[in-house]
Order: C-alpha cells, then sequence, then structure tokens
C-alpha cells in the first residue's frame, strides 16, 4: 500500500476547509484519504503557526549562532594572522 504525501498547500486547504465548513472530520478525512489522528496533527501545526503569526514571532533562522561563531573564529585568525606577519617582518630586517 503506497501512502501519498500531501504538500503544505494541499494540507492547509484540508485543514482550511474544515474550519470553514459544517462538515464533519471523519467525512473530510474520508474525501482525503486522510486519518482523523493525522488531520488532528495538521490542525495542531496549523493552528500553531497562526498563533505565531499573530503574536508576531519572526521566523528564527537556525544558522544565526553558527554564522556568529564563523565570524568570531575569523576575527580570532585575521589577528593571528597580523601578529605573524609583523614577527615575519621583524625577522627580516
Amino acid at each position: 500500500m503506497t501512502t501519498k504525501t500531501y504538500t503544505v498547500e494541499e494540507k492547509y486547504n484540508i485543514i482550511f476547509e474544515s474550519l470553514s465548513t459544517n462538515q464533519p472530520i471523519t467525512e473530510i478525512c474520508r474525501k482525503y484519504g486522510i486519518s482523523p489522528s493525522t488531520y488532528q496533527i495538521w490542525k495542531e501545526q496549523f493552528l500553531t503557526g497562526a498563533r505565531s503569526g499573530l503574536e508576531g514571532k519572526a521566523r528564527k533562522n537556525p544558522y544565526v549562532k553558527q554564522v556568529e561563531n564563523l565570524k568570531a573564529t575569523i576575527a580570532d585568525l585575521a589577528i593571528a594572522n597580523d601578529a605573524l606577519k609583523k614577527i615575519q617582518q621583524g625577522r627580516k630586517r
């Protein structure tokens, strides 16, 4: 048995349809071939996203901390490189 992978747009439309009509959830699940537990997971994700949007929470970039660490490493290497250049210039004189 193969399972269908639903796109974000399809999930959104299914949840939005259930919220905007008076159809029973079981009927909607049957119509789209999903289980009620899958529907409940999608609905919770949908409502969590809506809640975050209303709170004005900015989407956090997962790479911010990594970029900050790399910038600090680059700065440390630049300082070390300058120091080595000064030492090398002192030896040439």
